[in-house]
Formats: C-alpha cells, sequence, structure tokens
C-alpha cells in the first residue's frame, strides 16, 4: 500500500494489471508520483511540456504526459480493474490536472501547454527516424561483412537519404493545439 498523501490534492489509477496503484500528489512545487515502494519526485520548475489528450471518437478518457526533460510522468483518468475494465476518474483527474497546470503555468513560463491526440505526428515522425538512423548504422556495419559490402551500402544511401527527407519535413508538422494552463477547456476536464 502506498503511503498517504501528504496535501490533500492527489489523484491515483491503476495503469496496468502487473502494477500496484500509482499515486500523483502535489507537494509544493513538486510533483510526487508513488507506485508501491518506489518514489519520484518532478520539479514543476523543470517542465518541459504538458500534453492533454483525449480520444477522437470522445468518451471520458483522458491521458496527461508531463515531460521534465528526458523524465516523462504519465497520468491516466481511468483506473484498470480487470480485463476490459476500468474506474472512471475523471472528476478527480481534472480537479488534479488544473492544479497542476496552475502551479507548472507560473513555475515554467517556458513550458508548453498542448492537446494531443494520441500519438502526434510529430512524435510519430522522430519516432521513424530514429529507427531508420539506427537501420542505417546496421547497414553500414554489415558493409564490413564479407560480401555484403555493395549491397549494405547501396541500402545505406537510401536509407540516408529517406532520413534527410523526413527531417526536411519534421519543421513543418505542428506540435499541436496550444492550451491556456489557466483557462483549460470544460470539455476536456470537466469542472463540476
Amino acid at each position: 500500500m502506498s503511503a498517504p498523501p501528504k496535501s490533500g490534492l492527489g489523484h491515483s489509477a491503476r495503469l496496468s494489471p502487473f502494477q500496484p496503484e500509482t499515486v500523483w500528489t502535489l507537494e509544493g512545487a513538486e510533483l510526487v508520483e508513488r507506485r508501491g515502494p518506489r518514489e519520484q519526485r518532478f520539479a514543476l520548475s523543470g517542465l518541459t511540456a504538458f500534453r492533454l489528450a483525449k480520444p477522437r471518437e470522445g468518451g471520458r478518457r483522458r491521458v496527461l504526459t508531463l515531460v521534465f526533460g528526458r523524465r516523462k510522468a504519465i497520468l491516466t483518468a481511468q483506473s484498470y480493474l480487470g480485463p476490459g475494465r476500468f474506474d472512471d476518474r475523471l472528476a478527480g483527474f481534472s480537479l488534479f490536472a488544473r492544479a497542476v497546470a496552475a502551479v507548472a503555468a507560473d513555475l515554467a513560463p517556458r513550458a508548453r501547454f498542448e492537446l494531443a491526440g494520441v500519438m502526434a505526428p510529430r512524435e510519430s515522425l522522430t519516432w521513424v527516424m530514429g529507427l531508420l538512423g539506427f537501420g542505417t548504422v546496421v547497414m553500414l556495419l554489415f558493409a564490413f561483412s564479407p560480401g555484403m559490402g555493395g549491397v549494405a551500402i547501396a541500402i545505406a544511401a537510401r536509407m540516408a537519404f529517406l532520413l534527410i527527407l523526413l527531417a526536411a519535413a519534421l519543421p513543418w508538422l505542428g506540435r499541436g493545439q496550444g492550451l491556456d494552463p489557466h483557462a483549460l477547456p470544460d470539455d476536456l476536464l470537466p469542472s463540476g
């Protein structure tokens, strides 16, 4: 069982069947994540992105991704109960997400607050570029094996060319729809 939160503002959800319930609390200028005996602290002054996602077809599912440089905290509005069963905790999630947004907006003025789909096109393209770059390096390593030199270099050259084309398209992809952290829409996070 997780330790009780030190402040009254918190949210909890079970993210998967093999994990204990995760409890997030807002303690001063820090977001604290407790999962079983493990505890992580995130200084809200280091927040770089506040990304709120909802399904395109509507519904009450929400996912909040908080990015702190290379570290992430992912909060959900639904808690896993069993196969195909979820507990709807949107009311508490909304209150907590609004509080985090308000505190983070003051402590991290350079943070991006945005509405994102399940996976934003920019993130998808970044993943594809990373995998393509890894494949290019692997093909160049194959060029050193006997009999594979010409074929591996030809494939690596094509992959590198495709990587350059994708990198040229990256600046034109939007980062997501911007959000005002002090006035989050009621259709995303119901306040009542």
